[in-house]
């Protein structure tokens, strides 16, 4: 099955959400970089080999309209998605077209580090369903170092569940892409469980 590779953690402020998460799990979230062109910076928390919690938020220092409109009217943070670790990219478009799914191709992204390194990945974001955010998109870091690389170490991912009205269609689409996650019948959300230095944290879309 296909490996989780990020939550997203999306907040209308990045130092403030930093601040929050590590008093929250009592282990470091380090600085990313910005997302030039898209409005966005991030942090990251380690959650286990090549898995982590990326903290997104606007970027002040980039246009005010440049960042997602969802992500500027946050009153707080909440879990806003997940990425799935791929490293066919081909193989799930063709298999998101057999399932009906349109998407808007293979989006090359890159950002630079703290450090100045260039680091580069790929993005296949699934459309045309009605799950909104509790559709996974899918990364490809090619060549890239891995975000969790050097992350702290201190936190885990134990459990991430999707709810959704219709369940049943959502499940199976989820098993046809290779994901496997928990889900149940309920409102849209997502929701995860960390077991962290400061014991179980529970993060989500509420």
């Amino acid at each position: 099955m296909a490996r989780i590779d990020h939550l997203v953690w999306a907040a209308p402020n990045l130092e403030r959400a930093i601040v929050d998460l590590a008093e929250r799990t009592g282990a470091v979230v380090q600085p990313g970089g910005a997302h030039p062109g898209n409005g966005t910076r991030n942090a990251i928390l380690g959650l286990g080999e090549r898995t982590y919690l990326e903290v997104l938020a606007p970027d002040p220092s980039q246009a005010p309209l440049a960042a997602p409109a969802g992500l500027s009217a946050l009153k707080a943070p909440r879990l806003h998605t997940f990425a799935v670790a791929a490293e066919r990219l081909d193989r799930i478009a063709s298999q998101l077209e057999k399932s009906g799914l349109p998407h808007p191709g293979v989006i090359p992204m890159s950002r630079r580090l703290p450090s100045g390194r260039l680091v580069r990945w790929r993005l296949l974001i699934p459309a045309g369903h009605p799950y909104g955010q509790v559709v996974p998109f899918f990364i490809d870091w090619g060549d890239s170092p891995h975000p969790a690389d050097e992350a702290d170490e201190a936190c885990r991912l134990e459990s991430l569940t999707v709810t959704h009205p219709e369940a049943w269609s959502l499940r199976a689409l989820l098993e046809r892409l290779d994901v496997e996650v928990e889900v149940e019948t309920g409102p849209p959300a997502l929701s995860a469980r960390l077991s962290t230095p400061r014991g179980e944290v529970a993060i989500g879309s509420a």
